[in-house]
């Protein structure tokens, strides 16, 4: 016998009895030795309780029916996987060299259970320390799953899904059989449908090779769709994944993502969408928001206790109504929960603590041009800023009306009630740009500026007024006022009917200066005085913002003598909601009864006159004005003073 005949002899003799050895043995016995090997490295149950057998060739197939693996301790339901049958294909040459590859995979009518504990533990976790750890999963060439299903639980978040998944039959130009995922269910309370197609489970297992993925989803009145590449699908780490966002109202989103943002009209936004650990981007996205254009990034860091905000957004041009939740205003599409009395007319709408607690913020935004319903406003900038509880808006800044706005803003909600602090500052407006429909400034002279400092206490706009501390100041040069305004205060009502059914006259205002002290809600007139060719027109009195409540006193005084300028006070009375106008019985001033009007006005008006702008014109009616007034006081307050040596 030659050496190449023994050796075939002894082949075919050791494949004989392989062949034996696989028929005779009773694969059945293998199913414990296998359950308490997979159950030592995951530290879970296996059990596989149906017939065990491999079927013997150059690919060897294994099936495994009924099998089960066990669920996390923590949770009432025993099994996390349950499948039918199990089939898989295992290449031996690969695995003499230490390789696990398998060529063919299938799962017959998989059910999966994947939820999450009260401690936010989740099921799929097999070992806390390793939870980090990625996971090295076997080569697997084909996967085919038939009627799958996957129910996802999170019970603290008040989502449950149940999702069929499936892999495509049609495969001739894709022999990874990509899977499909449908299903519906709750996520965080709102009812959701989903609808995703990902590639194979080869794709998986590196970056080297991107998992495609398209998915859509509607949570509520919310639709959300992403599509593109996962360079770390277990942790859903992207490659330029298109995202866009549509819906009726952002403040919808805040119980889905968790991040506070105001109502809003309807609103579509296309970007691309980040995730690396903790921190979600939104990034290089555009759209609209109602008829406003929004782009810019948005960032949630959710590794933050609590979750930290940044995002820089512009707007070319964007419609004041469009931004109604941003200044308490009734938007979107969540209903007032609290509506003010039938006569007031302050917003008593509760602020949201809860999402003023759900995030710190460092917001930048930027406008190039605001639109509202009476003027244009340009050159918004913006800074929020939002920490433990405490927001400013540190600063916010319009141009408006040829000149600018800017105020700072701090709301702190660590106590209740809310305190808040408020600096503004109005500068150089123009009174025909900021009056357009008026005929109180026809004139392209006049300006006007103002500073208020206010301090309160509440949890809504009505309660912080209420509770008012502080001061604020006006200040008027130029401009026009019709005449019908300044007739109204005369007591001869039928010739100011006649003007009104004539038509006014323009009067010039040289100038206008307004003191107001607030205490406790109650702001009172300190200082108003209005000066005009015709007639000095002082004021009174005060508003009271605890009832809403209205008692201001005008007094006119006549530059010259005719019958017409017997002319008595006026008083404006009533409520915010239901204001009356009508003359002071009784009240007629004698010319002269009044001093001269600027020169009552001594604490503090020249600190205003920088809020103006005079243009080339530096010597303004206003400067004249108070500079003449006050030195009229001091000559006649020398007067007055007892001359040395007189008896």
């Amino acid at each position: 016998m030659t050496l190449t005949r023994s050796l075939k002899w002894t082949t075919g003799v050791f494949l004989a009895l392989v062949v034996l050895i696989v028929m005779l043995v009773d694969w059945n016995g293998l199913r414990e030795p296998i359950a308490r090997r997979i159950s030592s490295a995951t530290g879970r149950s296996v059990a596989v309780n149906g017939d065990l057998s491999v079927h013997l060739s150059w690919r060897p197939r294994i099936v495994a029916n009924n099998v089960v693996f066990g669920n996390a301790a923590w949770s009432p339901d025993p099994a996390m996987v349950e499948i039918k049958r199990l089939e898989f294909t295992i290449d031996p040459f690969k695995l003499l060299i230490g390789r696990v590859e398998f060529p063919e995979v299938a799962l017959f009518e998989p059910q999966v259970l994947l939820e999450v504990s009260q401690d936010d533990v989740p099921n799929w976790v097999f070992d806390e320390q390793d939870k980090n750890k990625s996971v090295d999963f076997p080569t697997i060439g084909v996967l085919t799953i038939d009627h799958g299903s996957v129910t996802y639980r999170d019970r603290n978040n008040h989502t449950e899904l149940a999702l069929d998944i499936k892999t495509l039959e049609d495969g001739k130009d894709d022999p990874e059989r990509r899977l499909e995922v449908a299903g519906k269910g709750r996520f965080k309370g709102l009812p959701t449908t989903l609808h995703a197609r990902g590639g194979g489970l080869l794709s998986l297992r590196s970056a080297d090779n991107p998992y495609p993925i398209t998915a859509n989803a509607m949570l509520g009145n919310t639709k959300a769709s992403i599509e593109g590449r996962l360079l770390d699908p277990l942790h859903f780490k992207g490659e330029e994944l298109n995202f866009k966002l549509e819906g009726s109202d952002l403040a919808l989103l805040f119980p889905i993502i968790g991040v506070p943002l105001p109502p809003t009209p309807a609103y579509k936004l296309v970007g691309y969408l980040d995730h690396d650990g903790n921190v979600w981007t939104f990034r290089r996205f555009k759209g609209t928001v109602g008829q406003s254009d929004l782009a810019g990034s948005f960032t949630v860091d959710r590794g933050q206790r609590p979750q930290m905000i940044s995002a820089d957004l512009v707007s070319k041009q964007l419609l004041m109504k469009d931004l109604g939740g941003f200044i308490g205003a009734e938007r979107g599409t969540q209903p007032s929960r609290t509506s003010p009395p039938s006569d007031k007319v302050l917003p008593a709408e509760p602020f949201s603590l809860e999402k003023l607690n759900a995030a710190n913020a460092d917001v930048h935004f930027h406008g190039e041009k605001i639109l509202t319903e009476s003027m244009l406003l340009n050159k918004m900038n913006a800074h929020l800023i939002v920490n433990d509880s405490v927001v400013k808006l540190a600063p916010i800044e319009f141009g408006i009306a040829g000149g600018n706005l800017v105020s700072r803003i701090e709301m702190d909600g660590r106590h209740l009630p809310i305190a808040i602090r408020v600096d503004t500052t109005a500068k150089g407006l123009h009174l025909d740009q900021l009056f357009p429909t008026f005929r109180l400034a026809d004139s392209n002279t006049g300006t006007m500026g103002g500073r208020a400092r206010l301090a309160g206490n509440g949890n809504s706009v009505a309660q912080m007024l209420a509770s008012a501390n502080g001061e604020a100041a006006l200040i008027m040069d130029g401009g026009s006022v019709g005449e019908l305004v300044l007739r109204l205060s005369n007591l001869d009502m039928a010739n100011s009917l006649l003007v009104m059914l004539g038509g006014d006259h323009l009067v010039p205002i040289r100038c206008m200066v307004g003191n107001f002290k607030a205490i406790n809600g109650v702001f009172s007139v300190q200082d108003l005085v209005l000066d005009t060719p015709k007639v000095n027109i002082t004021g009174s009195g005060n508003v009271d913002f605890t009832d809403e409540s209205l008692n201001v006193r005008l007094v006119p005084q006549s530059k010259g003598f005719s019958l017409a300028s017997l002319r008595g006070p006026i008083v404006i009375a009533g409520t915010f909601k239901s204001p009356t106008v009508r003359p002071e019985m009784g009240g007629v001033i004698a010319r002269g009864a009044l001093a001269v009007a600027l020169g009552a006005v001594t604490s503090g008006v020249g600190v205003l006159l920088p809020l103006l702008d005079f243009g080339n014109d530096k010597d303004s009616d206003c400067a004249l004005l108070i500079n003449q007034a006050k030195a009229d006081a001091r000559v006649k307050s020398s007067d007055i003073a007892p001359r040395a040596g007189k008896r």
